[in-house]
């Protein structure tokens, strides 16, 4: 063997050598993963009571906040729609996501009607909760346990907003800027409860994300958030409204109540900062069509909402202390 010869034997064996060293490493990192993922208490669930997503889009700062405030409630599962974030959001999310029934769904800018119907279609909780990345959630769970419960309460309850408020026909608002002459309705205006919860609460037009929850299976029937409302990457003005209304004409109910507070808009809200003109567009071609479509149905819904508050009573007079 010339000494050429054996350099190049030489070589091959610490190639191999080599690669069976980087492929051990990786098996240690592997299963010291796995050991760590054994070790957490959380166990992986088929049927979630609560999924919460979350739509992220350049609010790294929010992040720890956002999980902090999920982890005290009772949902189990938590969705990420990480829509193409610049300032590191996705990195900080799989810090904060080690759990059996976390994910993040990566996409590119398609904004939250794409994004929040994907994830949908991802959950298993019968139950969902939409969040926005610069919504902080309070230092309690009760806000879903309280959804949880007005959802056990009303049967026919297929979408509930808090924090937000909603919309109502004769609220103290002059603005008025929904069919039938609604306007925005604030969750101080709430004077109404639930009777078998006695959770500040009342049936309303529409509620606006977030938190807006809904029912997994109503959502899906109805076909979720309609596409047509915005373009890919453009803000979806009007979807909460336009899902609320179809599940009135459903046959179903939406409502509002009050539970513990969250901190809102912290950083800025992403669809005033990015979307530039795009946002008011957006929401002018929306509100025609919702009037459009829904405008000779509404008389019909503030009479059966109407019909539905006047059976709740006021606040504090039945049984439950809040």
């Amino acid at each position: 063997m010339t000494v050429q010869e054996f350099v190049q034997k030489a070589k091959g064996r610490l190639r191999i050598h080599l690669m069976q060293l980087r492929r051990w490493r990786m098996v240690m990192k592997v299963k010291a993963k796995k050991r760590a993922r054994a070790a957490i208490p959380e166990v992986y669930t088929e049927t979630p009571e609560t999924s919460l997503i979350v739509q992220s889009f350049n609010h790294r700062k929010n992040i720890a906040g956002i999980v902090a405030g999920v982890r005290r409630t009772s949902a189990e599962e938590l969705i990420i729609c990480e829509d193409g974030s610049v300032d590191g959001s996705e990195a900080a999310w799989a810090k904060e996501m080690p759990r059996p029934n976390d994910f993040i769904i990566r996409s590119n800018d398609l904004h939250e009607i794409r994004t929040y119907n994907r994830a949908v279609s991802l959950a298993r909780g019968e139950f969902i909760g939409l969040l926005q990345d610069d919504d902080i959630p309070p230092g309690d769970g009760r806000w879903v346990s309280d959804a949880v419960r007005l959802f056990r309460a009303h049967q026919d309850l297929a979408v509930l907003g808090g924090v937000a408020g909603g919309c109502a026909l004769g609220a103290s608002d002059d603005d008025v800027v929904y069919p039938g002459g609604a306007s925005f309705q604030p969750l101080d205006a709430i004077t109404s409860m639930d009777p078998e919860t006695g959770i500040p609460f009342k049936f309303v037009d529409a509620v606006w994300i977030g938190p807006l929850f809904f029912r997994r299976d109503v959502f899906l029937e109805l076909g979720g958030f309609d596409l047509r409302f915005s373009g890919p990457g453009e803000p979806g003005i009007w979807l909460d409204y336009d899902l609320c209304l179809r599940s009135w004409l459903s046959g179903r109910q939406v409502g509002m109540y009050v539970s513990s507070s969250f901190r809102r808009q912290v950083g800025g809200q992403g669809s005033v900062i990015f979307s530039g003109g795009k946002r008011a567009e957006n929401y002018q071609r929306n509100k025609a069509y919702v009037e459009r479509t829904y405008g000779e149905h509404i008389a019909d819904v503030h009479r059966t909402i109407a019909d539905l508050n006047r059976r709740l009573p006021e606040r504090g007079r039945v049984g439950a202390a809040l």
